[in-house]
């Protein structure tokens, strides 16, 4: 028996159906470059990009692991009501996880503030610190 809540994807206390967040993932990942009519940059070889390219693809990838954060974190979220029957310290615990992300890779980078390639520096210690959550999330479904 499907459970009517089954549809829902949960962020924190919030719940979505599916089609919200495939509607609102296509918007993160293609509206930010679409929107302000900002050059798009090839990321394969990035080498050779000036800073602005650089830059746009480094808040890719940032996108792009919050996507595969959210694909995650709402499986396991699912399986954690479905075990516990509560999910209040597994998302407060994400949310903790946001804040302190955003504010290590802030502070990490703050002495750069005012340079072209911070941007690109704290997209990149984000995405980072995202993919950590991911694989610890994933250890966690293991267990």
């Amino acid at each position: 028996m499907i459970r009517p809540d089954s549809l829902l994807i949960r962020f924190g206390t919030f719940a979505f159906s599916t089609a919200f967040n495939t509607a609102l993932v296509i918007l993160l990942v293609v509206a930010p470059a679409a929107s302000t009519g900002a050059k798009t940059w090839e990321c394969g070889e990035r080498s050779n990009l000036p800073q602005e390219g650089k830059n746009y693809c480094a808040a890719g990838d940032f996108r792009q692991s919050k996507v595969n954060l959210a694909k995650v974190y709402n499986s396991m979220l699912d399986q954690y009501i479905a075990a516990y029957g509560n999910a209040e310290h597994f998302i407060d615990a994400q949310s903790a996880f946001e804040s302190y992300r955003d504010n290590q890779c802030a502070a990490e980078n703050k002495r750069i503030a005012d340079k072209p390639f911070y941007p690109m520096l704290v997209a990149q210690c984000k995405t980072r610190h995202t993919n950590l959550r991911i694989n610890e999330l994933e250890r966690m479904k293991t267990k």
